[in-house]
C-alpha cells in the first residue's frame, strides 16, 4: 500500500507541473495592499513598491497598476518589515516597524510628495489583524508573543485556542469537535481516523517552541478553506533568521505541585513526576539567503501504577486487595519456570509516559520573487495503560466486577502500552510569476500509525481466574491489545494562484487529499482462558492437566488460508475541492468577496462484499422501506457545492470602525472509523471461537501457551452475526449554512470593540440509525405512553445493523461582545461575553458502529428529539490581562492572568434498566404528582431498604429542590437539558528575566511559573466543579397489571437522592503548578 501511495504521490506531482492545475487549502503567509497616490490624491501607477523583512533581509517587490493599486501576497508573518514606495519625479516613501499577522492583509496607502513636505504618518499595525480589509468572519490570531504570554501546563495548542469566545474545549460553534479541521503550515495534521478525543494526529506532536502562530477561523469567507463545519485551526512554524537565536528550557512538576484540599477535605494524592527538556536554535546559513530552524523536545512523566497490595498476614488498609501474596508469588515463579514466560511484577509498579517531538525547518530566498520553504516534525510517544477492567464482548460464566480492583490483581505483563509516531513533512513554493500573478504551492505528506504494544515482549494467552464469581486473578497478553493498530498516510497538495486585475483579485483552483487507513482490531487474538477457581487453575495451568477445562475460552482468528495473520481493515478517501473566488475592492472602503467551491470526495479502494448480509432485508426507520446493505459499497461521487459571499466595510475610511460579515455554505468531513466499521463488521475477514458450559465435552481446551494452537484452519465465514454496518448510497458528509455579522470599533485612547453574531444551519447533518430495529411491540399505559420493545431484530442473526444518513436538523447561534485594548507600555487587557445556543438530534460522536447510534431519548432512538447538543455551552466569559515591567536595567517581569466562567456543562435526567427494551436508557417522564408514578420497595437481603411510599416522597422533593425537574412537571425530561452550576477559574503566569550581556549581546535567564486554578489557591474551595449525583434517577422495574411502567429510585451512596449536586472532591479540581528555567541566546 505504500508503494501505490508513492506512486500516487509522483503521478500527481507530474499532473501539477506539467499541466499547470492549482491548488489550495491553508493559509501560512501574509499580504500588503494598497494604492499610491501623490499628494493631491491623483494615483501613481507604475509606482515600485519594496518590503524587506527585516529580520531575514528576505526582499518583496510589486508594482502599481493602472489604478495605483499594488499587492505583496506570501509574505513571511511576523516583522518588523520595512516598506519602500518610489515613483519617478517623487521622493521616496518608507514606512518602517509593520508587523504582520498570520493570513493579514495589512492595508498601507502611500502618498507620494514631489518635493512637498507632508505630514509625519506614524505606522501601526496590528499582529491580531483586528481591523483587517481581509477579515470577514468569526476568528482569532494568536502570535507567538501572546502565546507565550499566557498560562499553560500541557504546553498544547488546546491551551490557546480557548482565546476563540465561541469555543467550549475543543468544540467551536458547538460542532461536534472531530469536525474541526487542523493543519500545520497548510498541512493537514488531523486525528482524522477520529479514535479517542485528541485533535491532531497522534495528540500534541509540536512543541510551542516550535509555533510563530496559530489562527482559528470560524467563518472565513474566502472559498479556498474548506474540510470543517466547526473552525479551521491552523499553525505555522518557526523561521531562522540572519541573526543566531535559541533557547534552552527545563520544565517540571510533581505531587508537591498541587493542591491537596478542598474545604475540609484532605485529598489523597498519588505521586507523580513530570519533566520537560527542550532547546531550539535558528539562524543563517547563508545570510539573506537560506535560514534553518530546529526544535528537539523531551516530555518524560511518571505516575504510580498499582497502588493495591496483595494479601499479607497482619497487613491492613483500605489498598489491601483479596489476593494473597503467596499465591502471586508462586503463580509468578511457576510461569517462569514451566513455560519461561515472566507475568511481571503484581504491585508496587510504576506507569510512565515518553514523548519525543522534533521539528527542522529550511527558508530558502531563491530569489526576490521566489522563497521555498521545507518543514520535517516528527513525534514519538509511548504511555503505559492498565488492562480493559471488565470487557470480554461476550457472556463467560463469572467474570463479575473489574479486573483491576480491590477484588482483583493482574501481573503488570498483562497490561499494555499505546505506543504513537507521527512522521510530516511540507514543501512550499511561493513565486510572484509576474507584477499580476503569484503562485504558492504546498505539498505535505503525514504518516501516522498508533499500536498496542505489550509489556515484556513475550507471547503468551491471557488467562483469567474467577474465585466467587468475581475477577480474581490475571496474566498473560492484554485481550484487546494484540495485532491493534491504526495507520493513517495523509497526501495533502495545497497550492493558490492569484491574479489580480484592477480593483479584483482573481483566484480559481483545486484542493487534493488523499488518505489511506489501515485498522486491526483482532479481539482475543492470542486466545482467552476463564478458570471457574483459582484450583482449577493451578490444576490446568501450573500442574498441566489436560482433564481441567476453562469455564470460558475464547480464541480470535482471521479468515483466509493464514488464520496467524492478523487481519487488516484497509479503507481510503479522496477529495477534490473546485473553486472560483473573485475579491474586489468596490471602493476604497469596500471589499465584497464571491466565490463558489464543489468538493467531491471518492473512495478509491473496492471493499469485499459479503453476499450473505445482502440476502437479509432491513427497514429504513424514515419511512419502513426496505433497505439491503451491501458492505461493499460506498456512496457515489456527487460534488458538495459551497457558495459564499463575504464582506468588509470600512466605514469612516480610517479603519476606525469596521462591519464585516458573509453567508454561506462549508462542508466537512467525518471520522474515517465511522467509515471502517462497514468493513471491521462485514463478517468476512475476522472471527472468533467462545465455548463455555458442555462445549467442552466436543471440544476440550487444555491449557497450551501457544496462541496459534486453536486457531482454526482455513476458517471461512459462517452465517453472518453480531453488528453489522453501512451507509446509505445518498449520504453526504457535513454540511452547514453559516452566517455571520459583526462591528469592529475603535474606541477612545485606542480601546478596540466587537459585537458578532454568528448564526449556523445544518444541511447534512450525520444521523446513524438502527435498520434493524422493528415497529414497537406496544405502549406503556398511563400518563407515560412510550414506545417499548420485547422484539429488538428485524433479522434474528444481527444485534444491530447501523446505517449512516442524514438530516437537516440542527443549528447553532451566538451574540459575542468583546472588548480590547493594548498599551505602548507592555499591557494587554480583552474580555468577551458570548451567549449561545446549539441544537441538533443528539449524534453521539462515538466509534464503533454501535456507539453512535442516538442515546438518551424521549421516545425512538431512531427519530430521535431535536435538543441541546453536548457541546452546548449557553453563556461563556473569558478575559484576559498582562503587563511588563522593566527596571534595574537587567530585570524584567512578566504577569499574566487568564479568567474562564460559564456553565460547566449539559447533563439529562435517564431512567436505567433497558425501559424500551432496545438497550438504552430513556428520558425519564417526570409526573406532574404521584398519581402518575408507581414505585416499588427497594429490598436488600431479603429486608425492605426503602418502601415504595419512602421512594416516592424522597422522589417529589427531589423534584421540588431541582430546578429544571421543577419546570418539567408532566413532560419529559430533555437531552442535556440541564445546565449545570457556573464555574470560575483563573489561570496565572509569571517570567522573570535577567538580562545577561555575553560577549556585547543581550542574552536571557528566565524563570517561569504557570499556576492553572490559581484562585484554589488563596480558597480551596473556589474553582471546584460539582458532581451530579443521581443523573440515572429511576431504574425501570418492568409493568404492571395495568400496562404502567414501575420503578425503583436508584441510591445516591447507599441511601435516597436529595441534592443535585455536590463538590467534586478530586485533585483535577484543585490548583497545579508547572516551574520552568530558560536560557535565551542571541
Amino acid at each position: 500500500m505504500r508503494q501505490s501511495l508513492l506512486k500516487s504521490l509522483f503521478a500527481i506531482a507530474m499532473l501539477v507541473f506539467s499541466t499547470g492545475l492549482v491548488f489550495s487549502q491553508g493559509v501560512t503567509t501574509a499580504t500588503i495592499s494598497g494604492i499610491v497616490t501623490d499628494n493631491t490624491g491623483e494615483t501613481l501607477p507604475g509606482a515600485n513598491v519594496v518590503a524587506i523583512h527585516t529580520p531575514s533581509g528576505t526582499r518583496y517587490g510589486a508594482v502599481s497598476n493602472l489604478e495605483g493599486r499594488f499587492v505583496l501576497p506570501n509574505l513571511r508573518v511576523g516583522g518588523p518589515y520595512t516598506v519602500s514606495v518610489s515613483f519617478v519625479g517623487f521622493d521616496t516613501r518608507s514606512y518602517e516597524g509593520i508587523t504582520l499577522g498570520l493570513g493579514q492583509n495589512y492595508s498601507l496607502n502611500a502618498v507620494l510628495a514631489d518635493g512637498v513636505e507632508l505630514e509625519a504618518i506614524e505606522v501601526s499595525a496590528s499582529k491580531d489583524g483586528i481591523m483587517n480589509a481581509d477579515r470577514t468572519g468569526a476568528g482569532i490570531n494568536l502570535t507567538a508573543e501572546r502565546i507565550n504570554s499566557l498560562p499553560t501546563i500541557s504546553r498544547g495548542i488546546n491551551d490557546f485556542t480557548r482565546m476563540t469566545p465561541q469555543s467550549n474545549g475543543t468544540s467551536f460553534a458547538g460542532r461536534d469537535n472531530r469536525f474541526n479541521n487542523y493543519t500545520i503550515d497548510g498541512n493537514i495534521y488531523n486525528n482524522n481516523f477520529g479514535l479517542g478525543s485528541d485533535q491532531f494526529a497522534g495528540g500534541n506532536p509540536l512543541s510551542l517552541d516550535a509555533i510563530e502562530e496559530v489562527q482559528v477561523n470560524l467563518a472565513p469567507y474566502d472559498v479556498r478553506q474548506g474540510g470543517f463545519t466547526g473552525a479551521n485551526v491552523n499553525a505555522i512554524t518557526r523561521s531562522g533568521t540572519n541573526e543566531f537565536k535559541g533557547s534552552a528550557y527545563f520544565l517540571t512538576r510533581n505531587q508537591d505541585y498541587q493542591g491537596s484540599r478542598i474545604g475540609d477535605n484532605e485529598l489523597s494524592g498519588q505521586e507523580f513526576d513530570s519533566r520537560i527538556f527542550g532547546f531550539r536554535v535558528g539562524g543563517p546559513i547563508i545570510k539573506n539567503k537560506l535560514f534553518f530552524f530546529a526544535n528537539v523536545e523531551s516530555d518524560v512523566s511518571t505516575r504510580p501504577g498499582q497502588q493495591n497490595l496483595a494479601a499479607r498476614p497482619g497487613l491492613t488498609g483500605d489498598r489491601i486487595t483479596r489476593v494473597p501474596a503467596t499465591e502471586l508469588d508462586f503463580v509468578r515463579q511457576s510461569l517462569i519456570d514451566n513455560y519461561g514466560y515472566d507475568p511481571g511484577e503484581y504491585e508496587n509498579y510504576g506507569f510512565g509516559q515518553e514523548i519525543l517531538r522534533l521539528n527542522f525547518r529550511l527558508d530558502y530566498n531563491l530569489s526576490e520573487k521566489t522563497k521555498i520553504a521545507l518543514r520535517f516534525n516528527q513525534y514519538t510517544s509511548s504511555d503505559d495503560s492498565f488492562l480493559n477492567g471488565s470487557s470480554t464482548s461476550n457472556a463467560l460464566p463469572g467474570g463479575f466486577g473489574n479486573r483491576n480492583s480491590l477484588q482483583a490483581m493482574g501481573f503488570r505483563n498483562s497490561n499494555y502500552t499505546t505506543d504513537d509516531k507521527t512522521q510530516s513533512i511540507v514543501a512550499e513554493i511561493s513565486t510572484r510569476i509576474s507584477n499580476n500573478a503569484t503562485n504558492s504551492l504546498n505539498i505535505g505528506y503525514t504518516n501516522f500509525v498508533s499500536e498496542r504494544g505489550i509489556p515484556g515482549g513475550q507471547t503468551f494467552p491471557m488467562i483469567e481466574v474467577i474465585e466467587g464469581s468475581q475477577y480474581y486473578m490475571t496474566m498473560g497478553n492484554e485481550l484487546f491489545s494484540i495485532a491493534n493498530q491504526v495507520k493513517n498516510r495523509t497526501l495533502n497538495i495545497t497550492n493558490n494562484f492569484t491574479f489580480f486585475k484592477g480593483n479584483h483579485t482573481y483566484t480559481a483552483g483545486l484542493n487534493l487529499e488523499y488518505m489511506q487507513f489501515e485498522n486491526a482490531f483482532n479481539r482475543f487474538f492470542n486466545g482467552v482462558y476463564r478458570y471457574g477457581s483459582y484450583n482449577d487453575f493451578v490444576s490446568a495451568v501450573i500442574d498441566r492437566d489436560p482433564t481441567v477445562q476453562p469455564i470460558g475460552f475464547i480464541q480470535g482468528f482471521a479468515f483466509g488460508d493464514d488464520p496467524t495473520r492478523p487481519a487488516v481493515d484497509e479503507t481510503a478517501f479522496g477529495q477534490f475541492g473546485l473553486y472560483i473566488q473573485d475579491e474586489w475592492q468596490a471602493t476604497r472602503q469596500l471589499k465584497l468577496t464571491f466565490g463558489i467551491r464543489g468538493d467531491i470526495q471518492f473512495y478509491p479502494i473496492q471493499l469485499a462484499a459479503n453476499p450473505a448480509i445482502e440476502n437479509f432485508t432491513f427497514r429504513d426507520p424514515r419511512d419502513f422501506s426496505p433497505v439491503s446493505i451491501d458492505v461493499s459499497k460506498l456512496p457515489s461521487a456527487r460534488p458538495l457545492w459551497s457558495p459564499r459571499i463575504g464582506f468588509n466595510w470600512d466605514v469612516n475610511g480610517d479603519r476606525t470602525l469596521q462591519v464585516r460579515g458573509g453567508t454561506g455554505v462549508f462542508t466537512g468531513r467525518i471520522p474515517f472509523v465511522w467509515i471502517s466499521n462497514q468493513v471491521n463488521n462485514n463478517g468476512i475477514l475476522r472471527g472468533f471461537e467462545v465455548i463455555q458450559g458442555n462445549g467442552f465435552d466436543s471440544n476440550p481446551r487444555p491449557f497450551n501457551p501457544d496462541v496459534n494452537v486453536y486457531k482454526p484452519e482455513n476458517p471461512t465465514p459462517s452465517a453472518p452475526s453480531g453488528d453489522v454496518a453501512g451507509t446509505d448510497p445518498n449520504f453526504r458528509f457535513p454540511q452547514v449554512w453559516r452566517t455571520n455579522i459583526a462591528a469592529d470599533k475603535v474606541l477612545g485612547n485606542g480601546w478596540v470593540a466587537t459585537l458578532e453574531g454568528i448564526y449556523t444551519k445544518d444541511i447534512n447533518n450525520v444521523l446513524p440509525v438502527n435498520v434493524n430495529l422493528p415497529q414497537p411491540t406496544g405502549f406503556f399505559n398511563g400518563p407515560d405512553q412510550r414506545p417499548y420493545w420485547t422484539n429488538q431484530r428485524i433479522n434474528a442473526p444481527f444485534t444491530q445493523a447501523i446505517y449512516l444518513t442524514n438530516t437537516n436538523q440542527g443549528y447553532y447561534a451566538s451574540l459575542m461582545g468583546q472588548i480590547q485594548k493594548t498599551w505602548e507600555n507592555g499591557m494587554y487587557f480583552m474580555a468577551a461575553y458570548t451567549r449561545s445556543v446549539a441544537k441538533d438530534p443528539g449524534l453521539t460522536g462515538g466509534s464503533t458502529a454501535g456507539s453512535l447510534w442516538t442515546s438518551n431519548v424521549q421516545f425512538n432512538r431512531n427519530a430521535p428529539e431535536m435538543s441541546w447538543t453536548r457541546f452546548d455551552q449557553p453563556n461563556r466569559i473569558i478575559s484576559t490581562i498582562s503587563k511588563s515591567f522593566e527596571y534595574g536595567g537587567i530585570f524584567k517581569t512578566h504577569l499574566s492572568l487568564f479568567y474562564e466562567g460559564g456553565e460547566q456543562g449539559r447533563f439529562n435526567y435517564v431512567t436505567g434498566g433497558n425501559m424500551a427494551g432496545d438497550n438504552d436508557a430513556r428520558l425519564i417522564y417526570v409526573p406532574a404528582d404521584p398519581s402518575e408514578i408507581n414505585f416499588l420497595d427497594i429490598v436488600s437481603q431479603g429486608q425492605v431498604r426503602f418502601t415504595a411510599q419512602q421512594q416516592s416522597d424522597a422522589f417529589f422533593a427531589f423534584i421540588d429542590q431541582d430546578k429544571y425537574l421543577s419546570s418539567r412537571r408532566g413532560m419529559y425530561a430533555e437531552r442535556n437539558g440541564v445546565k449545570q452550576p457556573w464555574l470560575h477559574r483563573f489561570d496565572f503566569r509569571v517570567l522573570q528575566d535577567f538580562k545577561l550581556d555575553v560577549n556585547g549581546k543581550s542574552n536571557i535567564l528566565q524563570v517561569s511559573l504557570d499556576i492553572l486554578n490559581a484562585g484554589n489557591m488563596i480558597n480551596s474551595e473556589w474553582g471546584v466543579g460539582k458532581l451530579t449525583n443521581a443523573a440515572t434517577l429511576l431504574q425501570y422495574a418492568g409493568r404492571n397489571a395495568n400496562g404502567e411502567p414501575q420503578y425503583r429510585m436508584n441510591l445516591d451512596r447507599n441511601e435516597l437522592p436529595t441534592e443535585t449536586y455536590r463538590q467534586n472532591l478530586n485533585l483535577s479540581q484543585v490548583w497545579r503548578m508547572q516551574f520552568g528555567v530558560r536560557y535565551i541566546f542571541n
